[in-house]
């Protein structure tokens, strides 16, 4: 029997000037944001009515199917959304939210938090270079070049966070083309030993 070999990339989101940027999150998932960002379940604790208000100092006021933010969250069109239940086979968590412009308007009320359950432990330590501080011994503290051994990776898994480094979400192939047929914007890739900064 063959072996199909895949490739994988990090998931990232697209940097341009027409996009808005989410900086922060409302007090009201403050809490239970870092479980969020770790794929970590919040369930019946996510609240109702949820608005994350984009940034007013940038300029961009487009929002894409998968919204940059600097709050580690995998925020996520409708599209998107149905896109990832048809394909991905992964355990995902979607906790409903809306989207607020600069002026404090709703712009989006179809969007998302996409919190991936999944974790796999396949860093490639040697060839990968990361940043370990120590103060959580389990985790990274910074990931700039990955390479993963791929035959620890599940062969179902095409969409799954990092164990070590859970802000770090890897793609397989054969879904990246599936969300390029698709047309979803927002959405970069990175492929393994291209530089990136992620903590």
């Amino acid at each position: 029997m063959n072996t199909v070999c895949h490739s994988y990339f990090i998931l990232s989101t697209v940097r341009e000037p027409k996009n808005c940027v989410i900086h922060e999150e409302p007090t009201s998932i403050r809490d239970m944001s870092w479980r969020m960002s770790r794929g970590l379940p919040v369930d019946e604790r996510f609240p109702s009515d949820v608005v994350l208000q984009v940034d007013g100092g940038t300029k961009g006021i487009t929002l894409p199917d998968f919204v940059s933010n600097t709050v580690q969250l995998a925020i996520v069109s409708r599209k998107f959304k149905q896109t990832l239940d048809e394909h991905a086979a992964a355990n995902i968590e979607y906790l409903p939210i809306s989207i607020a412009n600069h002026k404090g308007r709703v712009s989006g009320n179809d969007y998302y938090i996409a919190n991936l359950l999944d974790h796999h432990d396949c860093i490639d330590m040697e060839r990968s270079e990361v940043e370990q501080l120590g103060m959580e011994p389990e985790f990274l503290s910074g990931l700039f070049r990955l390479h993963i051994t791929e035959d620890r990776v599940p062969h179902e898994a095409k969409l799954f966070r990092l164990k070590s480094m859970p802000s770090a979400i890897l793609i397989r192939d054969d879904l990246r083309a599936t969300v390029d047929v698709a047309g979803l914007t927002g959405v970069k890739y990175i492929g393994m030993g291209e530089r990136c900064r992620i903590y």
